[in-house]
């Protein structure tokens, strides 16, 4: 029978036979091209950033609407608020809903009461719909773009 000892002094020799053929067959070329390099940095670069400071927070907002240009009130209406004002989501009023609109027209100080509400949050809605970077005007378009096709 054979013993463990010989099995193992046995593997350890292929072993090295194999790491002694490695460098041998090794030419060194490949690991200095700058093509595959950059497609290597390419695919392992971080797809993002998480950023908890609020200072840092609002100067990325300002600094993302800066870089694309303003949107219409139905631009904005169509990306942000058509998702809860189309359909009634946790109670945020249906566009077309004249008697729901109608109130909150009055109890919230007009068109710019409810500007100011879109802008800080109202309930379930977050600050700008959740969008940070919407601009005051953008907010503004939004809101009158619900008013009109509500009726109002």
């Amino acid at each position: 029978m054979i013993n463990f000892g010989a099995v193992l002094a046995v593997l350890f020799g292929i072993f090295f036979i194999c790491i002694i053929a490695a460098r041998l067959l090794d030419t060194g070329e490949g690991h200095a091209d700058a093509a595959a390099l950059a497609r290597l940095e390419a695919r392992i670069k971080p797809a993002g950033t998480v950023v908890t400071d609020p200072a840092v927070l609002v100067k990325a907002a300002a600094a993302a609407q800066a870089a694309r240009p303003a949107m219409s009130g139905e631009e904005v209406y169509g990306k942000v608020c058509t998702g809860c004002h189309a359909t009634g989501v946790m109670n945020a009023p249906k566009v077309g809903d004249k008697a729901v609109w109608g109130e909150r027209l009055k109890t919230q100080g007009g068109v710019d009461g409810l500007v100011q509400k879109a802008i800080s949050g109202l309930n379930a809605m977050p600050p700008r719909g959740g969008d940070g970077s919407l601009s005051d005007d953008e907010i503004k378009g939004a809101v009158e773009h619900m008013l009109k096709q509500t009726g109002l």
